[in-house]
């Protein structure tokens, strides 16, 4: 992992960056057969749709009471199927198999799903517990009683307010995507891939079409791709990078020191997000968008391009001196980040540096990645054969990491295991020099 990137908050990658852009396959190529028919992906031909109904004409009203000028396909699949509607399939010159709209209005308890992607990736993703185990998803998409009443702000829009006291580890709340959009889908024509993308939202339960069309859209261009944009997350499913939209995490503002922080359950298709301070009622529940160790010139910058407002967070709207100065120790924070991840005989690691990241990132108010660091404290104190101050660190990581990266997460299992066995992890003792020096940095 870049030694950057292992320090931030997940950041929320909604938005095509322009490198991003220029790296999509050509939209307007020519067709292959113009069109798979919905049948297609049950019979496994691809043949020549109609005419008529390959004609799209987008309008620019992004009202909820949009409706494209083409009919979407929404005939009832079968009863054996486990769709509700008879998929919708486009193709082209550039891909090896049809993209299509697959539609469940019984998922997550009704609450429903649209997923744009392959017939066989759809398939994979039904095989999620999130499908095949309901019971999994027991506590998710519960907002009878939220910890939050919405707020709006003037000049920044709405936000959620806490209405109650929230400590360190919270639930704010746990949802399921009511949309899927593999980027995959970027190889067919852009008429085509739209049309998609209506007939996705189209496809909703009645109930959860206001939730998307609620959204806000900052591109202004067509009213259902632009709220994709705008709101989507980039997480992983089944190895591969797909865009997924949840309604209530967008009610979140950003801020380059937020008080929360959010993982993406692959296995349960849910997005969890938690409280990593404490947060007192009439206050603002804030997640960051972007990766919040940059600068503040390259935070300012990437939500400009990204989201199109200027960020008022206190960090950022901070006196130049006191900018001067977190810039100063964010350049401290990843440099200490790349010497604590040195394990080579050459390494200067020392438990102090672990403590004195820890405190950076504490006067930094990047609660947050504080799991990171806890980390890499605990295992320089398990490099040197300290048990207990190995044990106290890994301990600390471990609530911070689950609030940042999960439950199940690769880094929190290791530090469970530093916690529970410290003498039997790779990283004991790792330096301390065998003439009979204390591994504490270079001699």
């Amino acid at each position: 992992m870049n030694s950057l990137v292992s320090f931030s908050l997940i950041a929320v990658a909604s938005a095509f960056t322009g490198s991003q852009l220029e790296k999509l396959p050509n939209v307007q190529a020519p067709l292959k057969n113009e069109a798979c028919p919905s049948v297609s992906i049950l019979t496994g031909e691809c043949q020549t749709s109609n005419p008529a109904l390959n004609t799209v004409t987008i309008s620019q009203n992004s009202s909820q009471d949009f409706i494209p000028t083409y009919a979407p396909r929404q005939q009832p699949a079968p009863a054996n199927s486990p769709w509700t509607f008879l998929p919708e399939c486009y193709t082209s010159e550039n891909t090896t198999t049809p993209y299509c709209v697959f539609s469940h209005h019984g998922f997550a308890g009704g609450r429903g799903i649209s997923i744009v992607t392959t017939q066989n990736d759809a398939i994979r993703i039904l095989h999620k517990p999130a499908f095949a185990q309901p019971a999994v998803l027991e506590g998710v998409n519960n907002y009878e009683n939220p910890p939050y009443t919405e707020h709006y702000f003037p000049g920044k829009g709405r936000g959620l307010v806490a209405n109650k006291t929230l400590q360190r580890g919270d639930q704010i709340f746990a949802s399921t995507p009511i949309l899927i959009m593999d980027p995959g889908a970027y190889k067919l024509a852009e008429e085509d891939r739209l049309k998609l993308a209506h007939s996705a939202v189209h496809n909703l339960p009645e109930a959860r079409k206001p939730a998307f069309w609620n959204l806000l859209d900052h591109f202004k261009g067509d009213p259902v791709d632009d709220r994709i944009n705008t709101n989507a997350f980039d997480v992983g499913i089944n190895g591969k990078s797909i865009h997924v939209v949840f309604p209530e995490i967008s009610n979140l503002n950003h801020d380059c020191r937020p008080n929360a922080a959010y993982f993406f359950d692959e296995e349960t298709l849910t997005h969890y997000v938690h409280a990593t301070q404490p947060i007192h009622p009439g206050e603002e529940i804030t997640i960051t968008y972007i990766m919040n160790t940059m600068t503040r010139a390259q935070r300012v910058g990437a939500l400009q391009r990204n989201w199109g407002f200027q960020c008022g967070c206190s960090t950022c709207r901070a006196n130049p001196s006191f900018t001067k100065e977190s810039d100063a120790r964010l350049a401290q924070i990843v440099e200490l980040e790349k010497k604590m991840d040195d394990w080579s005989l050459d390494s200067e690691a020392t438990p102090q540096m672990g403590e004195a990241l820890i405190d950076l990132m504490k006067q930094e108010r990047l609660d947050g990645s504080l799991g990171v660091a806890y980390r890499l404290a605990a295992m320089a104190y398990s490099a040197i054969g300290d048990r207990w101050n190995a044990i106290k660190h890994a301990r600390m990581s471990v609530e911070y990491l689950i609030l940042d990266r999960g439950f199940d997460a690769d880094e929190v299992w290791a530090m469970k295991q530093l916690a529970e066995e410290p003498e039997m992890q790779w990283s004991w003792k790792k330096r301390v020099d065998v003439r009979g020096g204390c591994g504490c940095g270079r001699h």
